[in-house]
């Protein structure tokens, strides 16, 4: 097993991120925001979103990542050397790939500074762990150290870290060439010859050029410039080395590159890809840390979740919040609302949610979501304490949009994805029902949502239902007599009705009690004028009624 920050020695990867995630689950759940907010640079988000998307659910894995996030919170010296390094981490992934399309002498050339780029993140990155070796105690981190150490012992690597210099003044000495072109009568190259290859670069002698400090290249006029390639494409002056003039000077200066490529075939050994590997790996971890402390500079605390046993089916967190929320109001956390969160055998696996509209009840059943993609990722949760059983999938059913396939009409799509969740879910699965059948009359959905409630009481998963038919949160009692092991409760989102005025004010806590049902929706009428009695004075105001 190679060398991983992600994974034990012992454990065994999975061999495929998607498989339980189905419909639009990762964007009702908000996946790719929070790929980019865990993986800022475009090179690392392959990476993030797999490494999200696989939802560890062994606890030895979770528990080893979680150290490396402790490690790496507890030194932030350490952390930013590390994070200081990944540029030149991400170097060695350029190389092997350009060489394959280069020419001895530059499949030479990007060897060396492989090696070269390899040889000084080794002791680099191994100079930072020994600053802090007093104070790892993540398993990941000790064993990169123990490899670190083990490899600069090793007779190849010294010999390469003391031979570089040399070879890498060799090549770079080479920093011009002079070439002699004879014309014909008319002006036009006849003939050129290679005179002499040069340790210096011609430069612009000119008074102008001296006083404005300007490098360009002496002469009459440049011939032609080498375009800058971008990382990974083919350089642009390629058409310019296919011709003879070009092909001989890479054959002069394969004769350079000779002794040194011989000198190189020694270090085939040496294997750059684990410290490649390790560079996503470093990446995701250092990005988590910086979301962890961006959150808790802005007064909100995420925590390392206590991993309970998978048979527990438990989902608990003090002080919930919604990571992507917190995000997008991250010069206004102080209106994010925090709720405590019990899913287990003493509360119930089922909570049946209900309340006003833009409560806070979608945020809320993201927000358990994401606690659970967070925590299976090895990364802190959001809320001031947590214990959580890991989840084998996480489904999420939300009302359909008024897009529907043409043949099955709106509820019939949301039956096939009903039905398709109970074709792949488990007793440990998540599942997320958000407003599921609102399309329907009240008496249709509430029916609906009973037989779905009772189908995930005996399946025995944990999860949320949203709904706006708070019969069906008034009828707990009766759900929780039908066969099944996860019992269904219920939680409400809170309002306030003032005494002085009547006026209803959203807190967007959520926490568990009965359902309101009608007790605020008069106050919420008289909130918005439309009231009986504040219709009533407005048709009487025109006229129409006495």
């Amino acid at each position: 097993m190679p060398l991983s920050l992600f994974y034990p020695p012992e454990a065994v990867r999975p061999a495929q991120a998607e498989t339980h995630w189905l419909g639009e689950s990762l964007a009702h759940l908000g996946v790719e925001t929070l790929v980019k907010a865990l993986t800022p640079n475009p090179h690392h988000q392959r990476f993030g979103r797999e490494s999200l998307l696989a939802l560890c659910a062994e606890p030895h894995t979770i528990a080893y990542r979680q150290a490396v996030v402790d490690d790496l919170i507890r030194n932030p010296s350490l952390t930013g050397q590390l994070e200081k390094l990944l540029p030149k981490l991400a170097e060695l992934h350029t190389p092997s790939f350009r060489a394959t399309q280069e020419s001895d002498f530059y499949q030479t050339l990007w060897r060396l500074a492989e090696l070269e780029t390899y040889v000084e993140c080794a002791q680099e990155l191994s100079a930072a762990l020994e600053a802090a070796s007093a104070h790892l105690q993540a398993a990941g981190l000790l064993h990169l150290r123990e490899y670190l150490r083990g490899l600069q012992q090793e007779p190849s690597f010294q010999s390469l870290a003391k031979q570089l210099p040399e070879l890498m003044a060799r090549i770079r000495g080479v920093q011009s060439i002079t070439v002699g072109i004879n014309l014909d009568s008319h002006l036009r190259p006849r003939e050129a010859a290679l005179l002499s290859v040069n340790t210096h670069r011609f430069k612009n002698d000119t008074l102008l050029g001296r006083l404005f400090e300007r490098e360009d290249v002496a002469g009459v006029a440049p011939l032609r410039f080498a375009a800058r390639a971008t990382q990974g494409s083919p350089p642009e002056n390629a058409e310019l080395r296919l011709s003879p003039l070009f092909r001989d000077l890479e054959q002069v200066l394969g004769d350079v590159a000779r002794p040194i490529a011989s000198a190189l075939t020694q270090y085939r050994g040496l294997n750059v890809r684990v410290l490649q590997n390790l560079e996503p790996e470093l990446a995701f971890f250092i990005s988590g840390v910086r979301l962890i402390e961006k959150m808790q500079a802005a007064g909100l605390k995420m925590c390392r979740a206590e991993i309970l046993p998978a048979e527990a089916r438990a989902t608990e967190v003090r002080g919930l919040f919604n990571v992507l929320l917190a995000l997008r109001l991250s010069q206004n956390t102080a209106a994010i609302v925090t709720s405590d969160v019990a899913f287990n055998t003493e509360s119930g696996q089922l909570a049946v949610l209900t309340g006003p509209n833009r409560g806070g009840k979608t945020t809320f059943t993201q927000a358990v979501g994401l606690a659970h993609l967070l925590f299976q990722t090895g990364l802190y949760v959001p809320g001031e304490a947590a214990r959580l059983s890991p989840v084998d999938a996480i489904y999420l059913h939300f009302a359909s949009a008024e897009k529907f396939e043409l043949n099955a009409g709106r509820l019939g799509e949301e039956a096939q994805h009903v039905s398709e969740i109970f074709r792949h879910a488990t007793r440990y699965s998540l599942i997320l029902f958000n407003e599921s059948f609102s399309s329907t009359t009240p008496g249709e959905g509430l029916y609906l949502a009973q037989d779905v409630v009772r189908g995930l009481r005996l399946l025995g998963a944990r999860g949320v239902f949203v709904t706006h038919f708070h019969e069906l949160a008034e009828h707990i009692d009766a759900l929780n007599t039908a066969p099944g092991e996860s019992r269904v409760f219920s939680l409400v989102t809170g309002v306030e009705i003032s005494a002085a005025d009547g006026a209803v004010t959203r807190t967007f806590k959520i926490q568990p009690g009965p359902p309101l049902g009608t007790s605020y929706a008069k106050e919420i009428a008289q909130q918005h004028g439309i009231s009986y009695e504040q219709i009533a004075e407005t048709l009487r105001q025109r006229g129409l009624t006495q």
